[in-house]
C-alpha cells in the first residue's frame, strides 16, 4: 500500500511540473505575439550606433591606459 502511494506521488509530482511547464511556454508564447519587432532598417541603424560606441569607448580607454602607464613610468623614474 505505501508503494502504491509513494508510486502515485511522484506520479503527481511530474504531472504537476509538466502542466506547469506547459502552461509557462503558452505565456511565452502569447507574449512573444505582443512584442513589437524592430525592421530590419532599425537593426542596422542601431548596430551602427553600437559599433561607434564601442570603438569611441575603446579609444578613450586606450588614451587612459597609455597616459596613465606613462605618467607611472615617469613617477617611478623620478623617485628611483
Amino acid at each position: 500500500m505505501a508503494a502504491k502511494a509513494a508510486g502515485n506521488g511522484r506520479a503527481n509530482f511530474l504531472s504537476r511540473w509538466v502542466g506547469l511547464g506547459i502552461e509557462f511556454f503558452g505565456e511565452v508564447k502569447a507574449e512573444m505575439v505582443k512584442v513589437a519587432w524592430p525592421t530590419r532598417d532599425e537593426t542596422v541603424a542601431s548596430t551602427w550606433v553600437i559599433l561607434a560606441a564601442v570603438a569611441v569607448v575603446a579609444v578613450w580607454i586606450f588614451i587612459a591606459d597609455t597616459t596613465s602607464s606613462q605618467t607611472m613610468a615617469f613617477l617611478i623614474r623620478a623617485f628611483n
